[in-house]
């Protein structure tokens, strides 16, 4: 295909387009052979995959009579999966007085015809049983080295008075076989061969008893309840391997459909093996059941319901309560994590949240603080029990919204005090009785003065909100004691990295502000610098404590409630992002 032009080009350049159209035949024709030499590769995969899929013969590869394949039955046979004992030696499990005939069939030979060498012999499974194998075999190349491939199948044990040396394999199973459900047809789906177990189950199936020599398609019902049956029995003829479900009175029985490959690799029928599973079935249905009594009652609950992925605390499926709570826009949460949403930080929760399961079961009640998409953060009570869905570990949240008792106003019969002075409430309205700084209230009369003068004269002002990652989990394990020596030691430091005409304030718990006359670039740089400084502190021995920040900057035409909306949307961003971060509002267009 490298062919270029030799000869000079003349008659105003017949020669070339003579060469190209030339050269495209030639590309025409390697383009079909290709073609026929994929479709005969893909011929040949699709009857290896379906041999290999077969659920009555064996299949195996060996290499210097190593065993390196073996499909499910022949596992089954065995018992034990190859990824056990990888190479190993089938001499190791053939019965004592047949290991040297075993040998002898393994044996390389380049003269042999195809499937030219044949024989039974006992081998002694995993259980200690013995159980016969007819195996023929034939010489292939498996991963660049000379092997031998290997099909067989389980027959009966021969009597005592038949030599196995001398005696001629029969072509098919024994038909007294009892306990194997099988039988073979030919392309027109008469029974060619079946077992007595197979007559026997396949009789109430059909509701008539199915003979050598009679059509199964004859034994089929009408209509829907045939047209399964005849859909596997034409892809097996196909090629392809199939399964159906059948009713045999009370009972529940599938059917494996498997073609049937003639010597010239050609399918010549199709084998049918029946496996009883009603009481698979019966509890598969119950395990439904109760499944869908679960979610209905979970839809049900008033409670915010999740549940999530035990390892990253992905959700998998909530209820309504918590959709109307988070998410009343209709935004999905399925699929995301706690911390993407920012509503929990659960690679800190996650330890707690496994040794209360290691050592109660569940865990009740564990209080926490969740952020809305809003900004607005909801306290709620937290109870986790472990669940398995679908195959996997997972974790059944319950959130319960705990109702924060409203500060009671001085009752209007109320005597004042004869001295003059302040009730001690009044005198620490606005100021956090443990810091000594401005709280919530404060703040906000703080908020509205720096406004106003930031607006008057056009000077610059940002608001840092800061939550301090896992606060209740930290107060928990630190006692009451503990976790006031944090709150002071937290204090000293955020005071030392802010200048003296900015203003700290305590929201509540774990929730810091500050407010700046700086412009919002700075006033991030001065949040990741607290970060740092934090982040890097030891307020506990053996512990890091970690803060989200969320900066803005103000404009004129902000409101108080929008300045605050728009640092606590850059905060609840930072918490998505995993915490431990500072993210700035972006500006107002």
């Amino acid at each position: 295909m490298s062919e270029s032009f030799d000869k000079p080009l003349g008659n105003e350049g017949t020669d070339s387009v003579n060469f190209m159209i030339q050269k495209t035949i030639r590309l025409e024709k390697e383009a079909a052979r290709w073609k026929r030499e994929e479709t005969a590769l893909r011929d040949m995969e699709r009857r290896y995959l379906a041999l290999s899929e077969n659920p009555v013969f064996l299949l195996a590869i060996l290499s210097g009579g190593r065993v390196t394949y073996l499909n499910g039955r022949a596992e089954a046979f065995f018992g034990f999966p190859l990824r056990e004992r990888p190479r190993f030696l089938l001499t190791d499990y053939v019965a004592p007085g047949y290991c040297v005939e075993v040998e002898k069939l393994l044996e390389q030979a380049g003269g042999d015809e195809l499937w030219e060498r044949r024989f039974s012999f006992p081998v002694l499974t995993e259980g200690g049983a013995e159980r016969w194998l007819d195996m023929a075999v034939t010489p292939v190349e498996y991963r660049g080295e000379p092997s031998m491939l290997a099909v067989g199948y389980e027959i009966p044990a021969p009597s005592e008075n038949e030599p196995v040396a001398e005696t001629k394999i029969p072509a098919g199973f024994s038909c007294s076989a009892d306990n194997l459900l099988a039988a073979v047809t030919d392309r027109d789906c008469i029974l060619q061969f079946m077992t007595e177990g197979f007559r026997r189950e396949a009789a109430p199936m059909w509701n008539a008893p199915p003979e050598t020599g009679l059509s199964m398609l004859e034994l089929l019902p009408e209509g829907d309840r045939g047209l399964p049956f005849r859909l596997a029995v034409e892809k097996a003829l196909s090629g392809e391997g199939a399964e159906i479900g059948q009713e045999a009175g009370d009972r529940f029985f599938s059917i494996s459909f498997a073609p049937v490959f003639s010597p010239d690799g050609q399918v010549s029928g199709v084998s049918l093996v029946l496996c009883e599973k009603t009481g698979q079935r019966a509890a598969e249905r119950k395990v439904r059941a109760e499944e869908e009594k679960f979610r209905r009652l979970f839809s049900l609950v008033s409670d915010l319901g999740i549940i999530v992925t035990r390892d990253e605390g992905r959700i998998i499926e909530c209820n309504r309560a918590f959709h109307e709570k988070v998410f009343p826009s209709g935004e999905r949460a399925e699929g995301k994590t706690l911390e993407e949403l920012g509503l929990l930080p659960y690679g800190a929760l996650k330890n707690t949240l496994y040794s209360g399961i290691g050592e109660k079961g569940s865990v009740r009640e564990l209080k926490q603080s969740i952020t809305l998409p809003s900004g607005e953060d909801l306290p709620v009570l937290l109870s986790a029990i472990p669940l398995e869905r679908g195959g996997r570990q997972v974790l059944l949240l319950s959130l319960r919204e705990t109702v924060v008792p409203a500060v009671q106003a001085p009752s209007a019969e109320a005597a004042p005090d004869p001295s003059g002075e302040k009730a001690p409430q009044e005198r620490s309205r606005g100021i956090d009785e443990l810091l000594g700084i401005p709280d919530r209230e404060g703040f906000g009369r703080l908020l509205s003065t720096e406004m106003e003068r930031a607006g008057r004269y056009r000077g610059s002002l940002s608001v840092i909100l800061m939550d301090i990652d896992g606060f209740r989990e930290l107060m928990e394990q630190a006692g009451e004691d503990g976790g006031k020596k944090f709150l002071r030691d937290f204090f000293t430091a955020v005071k030392s990295r802010i200048r003296p005409t900015d203003f700290l304030a305590r929201l509540g718990g774990g929730e810091f502000a500050v407010l700046t006359p700086m412009s919002g670039y700075l006033a991030h740089q001065m949040a990741d610098k607290i970060r740092d400084m934090v982040c890097h502190s030891h307020f506990f021995p053996g512990r890091g404590v970690f803060c989200s920040f969320g900066v803005c900057e103000y404009r004129r035409e902000m409101s108080n409630d929008e300045f605050l909306k728009r640092a606590g949307i850059a905060l609840r961003e930072a918490k998505r992002a995993g915490g431990n971060r500072a993210v700035l509002a972006p500006p107002i267009p």
